[in-house]
């Protein structure tokens, strides 16, 4: 379990304890700004007790898996997002629970990671007041700048594997990452999704947080997610026509084989009729009893052969 729990003022960050929360807030003096990770459900009850939240809020906060919105209770805002970052060389998803009220903003982290320490350090070097709806603000775009570089790392891993279906070492294995690249683009896509209509609503219906003068920044968020909706789109679409361009490109190396396959049969049942009737053993056969019958019918064969393949072959079929 981890707390961080400070007391913003323009230009400084000052931490505080958890037990004092409550009297920050009433002194008014600045922002209480609290990032909880792990916490147990008592931890989360005295959090309730200090900055008077709904117990509904609160039980939402307490365990993951929860879709992303914006609910309005008596005691502020509720907010949750999901987040995504790069950690340990593999895509991680989690979600981030906002509780937003007069004086403070709490954040709950279901995710790994290092955490929000960035946002806390930028609003305390603004050097302005700091009001919980530009906290808000500052948040939302920590989480939409980090889902950025992870769209541009997608763009890249997509090229390099739609450049693989082209190439003579195309594999099933290709196919299998092209799928799980998809799989990412859409986890992706569902993490960035619903935070444009989260700062729509924040705009519209809730100007006592989003005051007239943060309205801009929070459209700015919403500009940034819709070109990563857009991005991450087009990689879905690029990524469907790669997965069907792969399988096409399986089954004309499967027909190029069975031709090769009824090409090369077609030879071989050239001298296979050939010897067959010399097999039957008839007593009439004139050229049993030739001494050029046994070279000649094997020369007559061998030419039918080559005929044939050089026919194949200018068709390409072998």
């Amino acid at each position: 379990m981890s707390i961080d729990c400070h007391l913003l003022h323009p230009g400084a960050s000052q931490p505080i304890s958890l037990e004092s929360v409550s009297d920050h807030i009433a002194a008014g003096q600045g922002l209480v700004w609290l990032e909880l990770r792990g916490i147990d459900h008592a931890t989360l009850q005295h959090l309730q007790r200090e900055l008077n939240l709904h117990e509904l809020a609160v039980e939402d906060a307490l365990t993951a898996h929860q879709r992303p919105k914006v609910e309005d209770y008596p005691g502020g805002l509720f907010v949750v997002l999901r987040t995504a970052r790069w950690w340990d060389g593999a895509l991680a998803h989690g979600e981030t629970h906002i509780f937003c009220g007069p004086g403070h903003l709490a954040v709950v982290r279901h995710d790994p990671g290092p955490g929000y320490g960035k946002v806390r350090e930028r609003l305390a070097a603004m050097g302005r007041s700091i009001t919980p709806g530009l906290a808000l603000y500052a948040l939302l775009d920590h989480i939409v700048d980090e889902l950025r570089p992870l769209a541009a790392h997608l763009e890249e891993r997509h090229a390099g594997l739609e450049a693989g279906v082209f190439s003579s070492a195309f594999s099933q294995d290709t196919l299998q990452r092209l799928f799980e690249a998809k799989r990412e683009i859409l986890s992706l896509l569902a993490t960035v999704q619903p935070i444009p209509e989260i700062c729509g609503d924040l705009i519209r219906l809730h100007p006592d947080v989003v005051e007239k003068d943060l309205r801009a920044y929070f459209r700015d968020v919403e500009d940034h997610a819709l070109r990563l909706i857009q991005i991450l789109d087009r990689l879905r679409e690029m990524s469907s026509d790669a997965m069907q361009l792969s399988l096409a490109t399986v089954a004309m190396q499967q027909s190029d084989s069975v031709q090769k396959l009824a090409g090369w049969g077609a030879i071989l049942a050239i001298p296979t009729l050939v010897f067959s009737l010399y097999g039957m053993n008839f007593q009439v056969m004139p050229e049993l009893q030739w001494a050029f019958g046994y070279p000649l019918a094997l020369a007559v064969t061998g030419a039918a052969c080559y005929w044939l393949y050089r026919r194949l072959k200018v068709k390409g079929w072998i």
